[in-house]
Parts: C-alpha cells; sequence; structure tokens
C-alpha cells in the first residue's frame, strides 16, 4: 500500500513485507494465542521467502512512521543471508551450538516445509514445528508433575472462584472477557467454542477484570510453579463437539483441570485413546496427537487449561525457542538485537524463570483447547 493513498480519516490493516525469508505463523512457530488474539500474525506456510507482518489496526502517522523504520532495517538486513541464517548467527552468539542443535534444525526444518509425522502404537502425530527424540504418547500421567497434583489438591478454589465470575456481567457467558477461536482452522471448533485467558505466552493478564476475578486462582498457579506459557479457561457448549486435529507442535503439552463436566456422553480422544474428564482431575496430553473432543449433554463444560514445555527439551533448548519466537515478534534488525538481549537476560537470570512463569511458545506454537 502506497503511504500517499492512507488518507488522514483512514485506519489501515498495515502489512510490510521484509526479508528473503518464509511465511511464520502462530500455527508453527508459535503458541496458540492466534485463537484468541488477531494480534501479529505470521504465516509460516511457504518456507523462508515474503515474511509478511500484519500490525495491529493504526493510524496513518503510525503507518508512516512504521514503514520509515521498516525500510531502514530492510536496507540494513539487505547482506544477501536468509532469515533463518540470521537469527542462528544470533542464536550461536549467545549460545553453544551443540546445545541447540535441535532447535536449529526445527528451526531449519520449518523453513523447508518438513513434517514430523508418525503412526503410533497409540495414535497418529502430525507435527510442523517439532524437536527430535522427544518422547510421544498420546497421555500422560499426571501424577509425574507435582504441580498437577497440586491443582487437583486445591481445585476447589479455582472452580468456586470461576463459577462465581460466571455470575458476572464482564465474565459470563457472552460477556466481553470471552473470546472465540480466530485462527483458519477455527471452523474444527464450532460457534460455542470460548476462551477466557489468564496468560498469554508467559505473561499474565494484567486487566484490572481479570485480577478482581481470579486473584486465587493466579495465585495458586504462581505458588505451584506452574511451568506455564498459556492458561486459559475454555468453554465446550452443550450438543458441541471439536474435529480431530494436530496442535502442530511436540515441544508442549497441553493439560486440562476439569471444573464442571456434565455427566453423560462428555468426553476427548487423543491418538486412539479416549477418556472422559472427572471434575477435580487434571487431565496430561500431547496434542500433536490428532484429538478431538465431545459434549453430548444439556449442559457447557468447563476446564482450566495450560499449555507447557515437554520436559525432555532443556533450558538452553528453551532458551533458544523463546529467542527464535522474539525473533519472529519483531521481524528485523531492531528485533533480532532485542530478541537477544532477552536471551542474555535469561541467562544472567540463571534460567530461573524458564519453564516456570516464562514465556513459551504458547501463545506460540500450537494448541488444542
Amino acid at each position: 500500500m502506497a503511504l500517499a493513498q492512507i488518507s488522514q480519516a483512514q485506519t489501515v490493516n498495515y502489512h510490510v513485507k521484509h526479508y528473503n525469508g518464509s511465511n511464520f505463523s502462530h500455527s508453527s512457530y508459535l503458541l496458540h494465542s492466534s485463537y484468541r488474539n488477531p494480534r501479529l500474525s505470521v504465516f509460516f506456510n511457504q518456507g523462508l521467502s515474503n515474511l509478511r507482518v500484519q500490525h495491529k489496526i493504526c493510524t496513518k502517522t503510525q503507518a508512516i512512521n512504521s514503514a520509515r523504520e521498516r525500510h531502514q532495517e530492510a536496507a540494513a538486513d539487505n547482506d544477501g543471508r536468509s532469515m533463518v541464517e540470521k537469527i542462528e548467527s544470533g542464536l550461536y552468539k549467545v549460545l553453544d551450538s551443540d546445545k541447540v542443535e535441535r532447535v536449529v534444525a526445527s528451526l531449519r526444518a520449518t523453513a523447508q516445509g518438513k513434517v514430523l509425522e508418525k503412526e503410533h502404537p497409540r495414535g497418529h502425530q502430525l507435527a510442523n514445528s517439532f524437536l527430535t527424540g522427544l518422547t510421544a504418547e498420546p497421555f500422560h500421567d499426571s501424577a509425574d508433575y507435582h504441580w498437577a497434583t497440586g491443582l487437583e489438591k486445591h481445585w476447589e478454589i479455582v472452580r468456586d472462584e470461576f463459577l462465581a465470575g460466571l455470575k458476572t456481567s464482564k465474565v459470563g457467558v457472552g460477556g466481553e472477557k470471552w473470546s472465540q477461536a480466530v485462527r483458519g482452522d477455527a471452523l474444527s471448533y464450532g460457534p460455542e467454542w470460548r476462551t477466557l485467558v489468564l496468560q498469554d505466552r508467559g505473561r499474565w493478564a494484567d486487566d484490572d477484570t481479570t485480577k478482581a476475578f481470579f486473584p486465587k486462582t493466579t495465585k495458586l498457579l504462581k505458588e505451584l510453579e506452574v511451568p506455564s506459557s498459556e492458561v486459559f479457561f475454555a468453554r465446550q457448549g452443550p450438543h458441541t463437539g471439536i474435529k480431530s486435529h494436530t496442535d502442530f507442535s511436540n515441544f508442549t503439552l497441553t493439560a486440562h483441570l476439569a471444573l464442571v463436566v456434565p455427566e453423560g456422553d462428555c468426553w476427548i480422544k487423543v491418538g486412539n485413546e479416549t477418556t472422559k474428564w472427572e471434575e477435580g482431575k487434571t487431565i496430561v496430553m500431547d496434542t500433536s496427537f490428532m484429538h478431538e473432543t465431545f459434549n453430548n449433554t444439556e449442559k457447557a463444560r468447563y476446564v482450566l487449561i495450560s499449555r507447557f514445555w515437554h520436559p525432555e527439551v532443556t533450558n538452553d533448548e528453551k532458551n533458544a525457542l523463546l529467542y527464535v519466537f522474539d525473533c519472529l515478534d519483531i521481524p528485523g534488525v531492531a528485533g533480532m538485537k532485542q530478541a537477544q538481549r532477552n536471551l542474555q537476560k535469561r541467562i544472567k537470570k540463571g534460567r530461573k524463570t524458564i519453564g516456570k512463569n516464562s514465556g513459551s511458545v504458547g501463545g506460540r506454537g500450537f494448541g488444542s483447547r
């Protein structure tokens, strides 16, 4: 869009094109905030060429200033290297190559359009963002995660606070805090699918409404050191289902704490295995396996969902993945420099936040509700 075409009264869905890279997407290398937040949308579909970043609606002045900044960055970036090479180079300045080789291989594979697809004894796995060598099972034993046991012990705190919120205009069904799926495959989720976000890509919701209605839940999650990148309540309406799909990433897992489960035909299937939610119990699953749900009852089902690192991902790999996500958030020289600074800060802190309440693939990456 030519800048002259942006009228004073217009707001524009401003697009910037630079790099010789590919289309990065929240359904690939970012963790599922795309289901709820139509913010930055980057598509990872055709290798690393013609990276386009769709910014939020902006005014004429913002668009012009952004265009100038991007033009300067593009000129600085025009050194003949691909985006993958630039990301790798920046990563190696901070972390040893032998400690992050799986992450680099993942980045290269995604850029080349490669996928991880395997038929396991317990089900079909499909991921386009993946680390090799990770244990692949559709369901994990929740007892292996101390924080999951803690959530089960105190689950009534979460349920009671949630139900109290449902009685209000803002948090009640149809209230402004609930969002529908917005990603391209949202049709799989159906019109009755809703989420209410507490944490997105490692950042806890900072608005007054969330603080007012869910302080006990947020405090509990933090005290238990749930290693989440995303946390949100999810509603599945009566007589609705989610079609079989994959969340496209194998280095994050998903946990459901069941809060309100109607009696009857209400279940989740991951791989070849089907189970039912049980109020107060946690289900941990690998949603890079094909999975689906169905609620064939007269009432809605509510769960608290968290997404977290696969336990076999090393701290260095977590740091490296976060670096890649930061680079994709703000493509260009400025974005990569900021990503390096963020990476150095994490390492300096001894990786204390990695795997606890730090940013992650969430909101980025892949996931199912």
